[in-house]
């Protein structure tokens, strides 16, 4: 199994700790180099790296920060991940970190990302504090949902309208 990282920049120190927890799992992953400077790129550019890197995934790890749910690059992945029919999609664990307002059992709908709110049945959510000892079950149940022709998913929505300028926000 090889997964994805999907993650707002600003929640950086949480892609660093998953990255441990994948390396001491012997996971393979990909995920945006962070020496990436995009600035200066067509966004179309931007999303062809992203696309190449997520190709060979099996599972999409989206870590979930407060802000998270407003990024644009994140809402493509996470719509790249949810295409196709179940030999192609990919499976998607959302991971709650503690800057959230909320916790799995008690979503606060108005910062969860509008395509896992619309996929709330095919992911598998997860709270940050948890997800070590939870890991590799989880990415197996997320794996063995995205091969089940028995769930569904929407991803009729619109993508987010891709920002001008810099690639991210340096807050």
């Amino acid at each position: 199994m090889k997964v994805f990282l999907s993650y707002h920049r600003a929640d950086e120190k949480y892609r660093n700790k998953i990255e441990e927890m994948l390396k001491k799992n012997k996971i393979p992953y990909y995920a945006v180099s962070k020496s990436a400077n995009f600035n200066g790129e067509n966004h179309q550019h931007i999303k062809d790296i992203i696309n190449k890197c997520m190709e060979d995934c099996d599972v999409i790890i989206c870590i979930l920060g407060r802000d998270t749910y407003s990024r644009p690059h994140v809402d493509w992945e996470l719509h790249e991940a949810l295409k196709g029919d179940f030999n192609h999609r990919k499976g998607i664990v959302a991971v709650m970190l503690e800057t959230r307002y909320d916790r799995k059992n008690d979503i606060d709908f108005e910062t969860f990302p509008n395509r896992l709110q619309d996929n709330i049945n095919y992911i598998v959510i997860e709270q940050f504090c948890s997800f070590e000892q939870r890991i590799v079950c989880a990415l197996n149940e997320a794996a063995d949902i995205s091969r089940d022709k028995h769930f569904q998913t929407r991803n009729k929505r619109y993508l987010m309208e891709l920002r001008k300028g810099l690639y991210f926000d340096k807050n």
